[in-house]
C-alpha cells in the first residue's frame, strides 16, 4: 500500500499586503508565490524594505494578507477563526524574533515553558513540562543557565532561549526573522550551525529571514525578493522527499486532549501560571500596585467597621428593650376630659390593684403582674442630697422588667405584706448619698421626711434609648410608699381647664386626692413571646369588663406592647447600618476605577508582552483571563487587608470606646466577595483592550 504524501507545509498563491499610512498606500507584498515542502531549509534575502519581513509575518499567522490565498498544511489560513489560528502559532509552527522577546525577570526555563501552557496539546503536569523544557534548552546547549533571567544572559544564549521557546512545542515549521541580526559573527555562525541541526537530524522545516550572504549560506534553498516581488528561487541539491503525513494535518481540528482529568489538570496548571503571571507583574511596581490596592483596601474595612457598628446599635437597642422584661405589655391609665380639652393617657386615675389581681386571675396568656406608683422626691443622707424617682412596686415588678441586685437583697412579699420601711436604690443615687468606699445596705435614707433603710442595691441598666437614666430611681414596697411615704397614686399629667366657665376649687396646700388600691402602671408578662397578642386581647377583656365599658365605647386605658418599640428601634438602626455600609461601598468603587487606570496603564506598557504571548500560541480568551486575574489579584489582596484592618478597627471601637461592635460574618464575606467583583467588574474593559489588540501590531509597538 502506498503512503500518504502530505501537502506542502507553505502555499501561497499571488499574495499582497498594502498597509494605510494616513492617506498613503504603502504596497509591501507586490503578488507572491511560494511553495515550501515539508524538510526544506529556505532562507528568504532581500535589503531593508523588500517585504521579507512582512512575508515572514504573514507565513507565522501573524499578520493577514490584503489579498491572495495562504494554505497551511493544506488548510486555508483565511477560513480559519482567531483561536484556530493561534493554535497553528502555538503547536504547528514556532517564531523565532530578532529582538529575541524574552519575557524580563523569568528564567530561561520559565520563558521556555510559556507556550506549553496555551498549547492545548501540552502536557498538563508540571514536571513534564519542566523536563520538555530542560530537553531543549541542552539540546541548544544552556542545560547550565536554565535559572538566569534574560539580564544574565548574553545576546547568543538569549537567541537559543528564543529558539527553544520556539521548538518546546515540537512544532513541524520554525520561523526565525534575522536570528542572527544582532550577534557577533562567531555566535552567528553558532546559531545557524544549530539550525541546520534541528533540519537535518530532527526533520523541522525551517524559514529564515537574513540580509547576510554568508547567513544564507546555510540553507538549501535561497528566495531573493525587492519591492515586495521573489525575483529569483535558487535551490542547492536535490529537492528533499516530503515526509509522510503528520497525524496532525488539519490545524483547525483540535487534538484530543484526553480524558476529563487531563483536561482538569490542564487547566489549574493554566490557572496557576495566569496567577503567577499576575503576581509578578503586580510585583514588579510595587509602590504603584500598593496605591491602587488603598482603595478597595477603605472600602472593606470602612464596610466591615460601618456594619459592626451598625449592629452595635442594634444589640444596644435590643438590650435596653430586654432591660424593660421580656414579653411585656405595659397598661397605662386613660385620660381625663375637662372643658373639653383631652388630656393624653395617664392624666387620669383608672388603675387599681384589684385590676392588677384580677388580670393575673383570670387571663391565661399571662404569667405575672406587677404595678407600681410613682413619683419625684427629695432624699437626703448624712449631709447629702438627691431628687430622683421614687417608686412603690409590688413584689413581682423587679423580675418582670429585668431589675436584679446587685448587693444586699431584694425587697420581698413580705416587706410588702407589712409595709416595711425598707427600699433599695439605683446606682445614680448610691453614687451621689455614699461615698466610693462606702456600702449603702444598711444606711438610713430620708425620703420625704420618712426614714427608709436600705437593703440593696440595684444592678445598673445605662441609659435607655431616648438618653434617660435609668438607674436614677429608689423602690420600696407598694404597701409602704402608699401608706406611709408618697400616699396616693397620682395622675402622671396634669391638665389645665380650657375654656371653661368654672374655676377649680382652691387648693393652696396643692393638696393630691387620696386615691388609695390605685397604681400608675401595671406590667403583664405573658407566657411566652408568641402568647403576647393572646395576652393584650384577654387584657383589654378584662380592664373593659371591670371597668364597665360598653361596646364601642373608648376604653379609659392603654395596653402597649414594648415589643413594638424594640421592632421599630430595630428597624431605624437596620436602615442606619444599610446607609453607612452604603456609603462604605462607594470607596470600594472608587478603587475599582483606580484598578481599571492602572490596568489600562499596564496594558500599554506590556503591549509587546501581549503580541509575544498572543505569537506562541495565547488565544484572545487567555490574555483576556491573564489581565483579570491581575484585577482580581489586585481588588482581592486589598480586600484580604480591608478585612484585617476592619477586624481590627472594630475590636479596638469596642475596647477603646464600649461601645459593642461586633464584627459580622456575613460583612467580612460579602467585603471580600464585592472587592472580587468590583476587580472583575472594573479590570474587564482593560483585559478586553488588551485582547483585542492585533498580534504584529503589539509587537511592533515601541
Amino acid at each position: 500500500m502506498s503512503e500518504a504524501v502530505c501537502e506542502p507545509v507553505i502555499r501561497i498563491e499571488g499574495v499582497t499586503r498594502t498597509f494605510i499610512l494616513g492617506d498613503v498606500e504603502v504596497r509591501a507584498l507586490g503578488g507572491v508565490d511560494l511553495t515550501v515542502e515539508q524538510g526544506e531549509f529556505v532562507a528568504i534575502m532581500g535589503a531593508s524594505g523588500s517585504g521579507k519581513s512582512t512575508l515572514m509575518n504573514i507565513l507565522g499567522c501573524l499578520d493577514h494578507p490584503s489579498g491572495g490565498r495562504f494554505f497551511f498544511e493544506g488548510v486555508d489560513v483565511a477560513s480559519l477563526a482567531e483561536p484556530d489560528l493561534a493554535r497553528i502559532r502555538g503547536e504547528r509552527l514556532g517564531f523565532v524574533f530578532q529582538s529575541f522577546n524574552l519575557l524580563p525577570r523569568t528564567s530561561a526555563l520559565e520563558n521556555v515553558e510559556l507556550p506549553l501552557y496555551y498549547a492545548a496539546a501540552g502536557p498538563a503536569e508540571r514536571a513534564v513540562r519542566a523536563e520538555r523544557a530542560r530537553s531543549v534548552l541542552a539540546q541548544l546547549g544552556l542545560s547550565e543557565r536554565e535559572r538566569s533571567t534574560p539580564g544574565q544572559l548574553s545576546g547568543g544564549q538569549q537567541q537559543r532561549v528564543a529558539i527553544a521557546r520556539a521548538l518546546v512545542n515540537r512544532p513541524g515549521l520554525l520561523l526565525a526573522d534575522e536570528p542572527t541580526g544582532n550577534l557577533d559573527t562567531r555566535t552567528s555562525h553558532e546559531i545557524m550551525e544549530a539550525l541546520v541541526r534541528l533540519n537535518r537530524e530532527e526533520g523541522v522545516t525551517i524559514v529564515v529571514v537574513t540580509h547576510e550572504q554568508d547567513i544564507a549560506g546555510y540553507a538549501d534553498r535561497v528566495v531573493t525578493m525587492r519591492d515586495g516581488l521573489i525575483i529569483s528561487d535558487a535551490r542547492k541539491g536535490e529537492r528533499p522527499t516530503p515526509a509522510r503525513a503528520s497525524p496532525r494535518t488539519s490545524p483547525s481540528a483540535v487534538p484530543v486532549a484526553g480524558d476529563s482529568a487531563v483536561t482538569a489538570r490542564r487547566g489549574w496548571a493554566f490557572a496557576g501560571m495566569v496567577v503567577s503571571a499576575a503576581a509578578q507583574a503586580i510585583g514588579r511596581n510595587r509602590m504603584r500596585s500598593a496605591l491602587t490596592m488603598l482603595g478597595v483596601f477603605i472600602g472593606v474595612a470602612a464596610l466591615i467597621v460601618m456594619v459592626a457598628v451598625g449592629q452595635g446599635a442594634n444589640e444596644a437597642v435590643r438590650k435596653q428593650i430586654e432591660g424593660l422584661g421580656a414579653n411585656v405589655v405595659v397598661v397605662l391609665p386613660g385620660a381625663t376630659s375637662t372643658g373639653g380639652a383631652r388630656a393624653g393617657f395617664g392624666s387620669a386615675s383608672t388603675l387599681t390593684v384589684e385590676d392588677a389581681k384580677a388580670i393575673r386571675r383570670e387571663d391565661p396568656a399571662v404569667a405575672q403582674v406587677g404595678y407600681l406608683i410613682r413619683q419625684q422626691g427629695q432624699v437626703r443622707y448624712a449631709g447629702q442630697n438627691w431628687s430622683t424617682t421614687l417608686q412603690g412596686v409590688s413584689p413581682d415588678y423587679p423580675p418582670i422588667t429585668n431589675w436584679h441586685i446587685a448587693q444586699g437583697r431584694a425587697l420581698t412579699a413580705e416587706d410588702n405584706d407589712r409595709a416595711d420601711l425598707v427600699a433599695v436604690v439605683g446606682q445614680t443615687p448610691a453614687r451621689q448619698l455614699f461615698g466610693a468606699n462606702e456600702n449603702p445596705v444598711g444606711a438610713a435614707i430620708q425620703v420625704k421626711s420618712v426614714s427608709l433603710r436600705v437593703v440593696g442595691v440595684l444592678a445598673a441598666k445605662g441609659q435607655s434609648a431616648f438618653g434617660q437614666d435609668q438607674d436614677d430611681l429608689i423602690m420600696m414596697p407598694f404597701a409602704t410608699a402608699e401608706r406611709k411615704v408618697l400616699g396616693v397614686a397620682a395622675p402622671s399629667q396634669q391638665q389645665s381647664p380650657l375654656n371653661w366657665p368654672y374655676q377649680p376649687a382652691p387648693n393652696p396646700y396643692n393638696l393630691q386626692a387620696k386615691l388609695t388600691g390605685y397604681a400608675n402602671q401595671i406590667y403583664v408578662q405573658a407566657t411566652s413571646q408568641a402568647q403576647v397578642p393572646a395576652a393584650i386581647r384577654q387584657v383589654v377583656e378584662t380592664l373593659a369588663r371591670r371597668h364597665r365599658i360598653r361596646p364601642g365605647a373608648t376604653n379609659d386605658f392603654d395596653v402597649r406592647n414594648l415589643s413594638q418599640f424594640a421592632e421599630t428601634a430595630q428597624s431605624s438602626s437596620r436602615i442606619m447600618a444599610l446607609l453607612l455600609a452604603a456609603v462604605a461601598s462607594i470607596s470600594l468603587l472608587v478603587g475599582g476605577i483606580g484598578i481599571m487606570n492602572i490596568l489600562l496603564v499596564s496594558v500599554t506598557e506590556r503591549t509587546r508582552e501581549i503580541g509575544l504571548r498572543m505569537a506562541i500560541g495565547a488565544q484572545r480568551l487567555h490574555v483576556l483571563l491573564q489581565f483579570l486575574a491581575e484585577a482580581v489579584f489586585l481588588s482581592v489582596s486589598g480586600g484580604l487587608a480591608g478585612i484585617v484592618m476592619g477586624i481590627v478597627v472594630s475590636a479596638a471601637i469596642s475596647i477603646l470606646f464600649g461601645w459593642p461592635a461586633p464584627v459580622s460574618s456575613g460583612a467580612v464575606l460579602g467585603g471580600f466577595l464585592f472587592a472580587a467583583a468590583v476587580g472583575a467588574f472594573f479590570g474587564y474593559y482593560p483585559a478586553r483592550k488588551a485582547a483585542s489588540l492585533d498580534p504584529i501590531a503589539a509587537l511592533r509597538y515601541e
